[in-house]
């Protein structure tokens, strides 16, 4: 089995800026900047196999576990909707999946979770699933064409 490493939530983000949306795993993306082509014959292939492999019990959810979901809400309501509305159906729908240390409060006085879904939205933002907020009312998520062709690829 692999080691397990952590890292914060600064470089993860810099992970899935280098990374191909839909192909890569980290360890993928490092193995690419690194100059490491060949990738072992017993790598995980997918960045669910990846996750299932170095997650541990009590961690928090990794952020880009919120993207599917994000996706598939703002889908469900119609493309768009408030940022509340979309954290009250994530909550309802990834209920389940949720650690103790998701349902913390962090300093800020927000639920962990919360946080990360707002985090992998700024990414979606960045990699023009969703429009950027210039482009919207105050606290309307809202998918673009390519969120919206994301969403029948998965």
């Amino acid at each position: 089995m692999a080691p397990t490493i952590r890292i914060d939530d600064q470089v993860y983000a810099w992970l899935q800026q280098q990374a191909k949306a839909f192909e890569d795993t980290p360890n993928t993306v490092l193995r690419r900047v690194a100059g490491i082509d060949n990738v072992p014959a017993n790598a995980p292939q997918s960045k669910q196999q990846v996750r299932e492999v170095t997650r541990m019990k009590g961690d928090k959810t990794p952020q880009p576990a919120y993207r599917k979901p994000i996706l598939r809400v703002l889908k469900k309501l119609g493309g768009e909707a408030s940022r509340m509305r979309v954290l009250q159906e994530l909550a309802a729908m990834m209920a389940d999946d949720f650690t103790k240390t998701d349902k913390e409060k962090i300093s800020s006085g927000t639920i962990r979770w919360q946080k990360t879904a707002e985090y992998e939205v700024l990414v979606m933002r960045n990699e023009g699933l969703l429009r950027p907020v210039v482009e919207t009312a105050r606290g309307i998520w809202a998918l673009t064409k390519k969120g919206q062709e994301a969403i029948r690829a998965t």
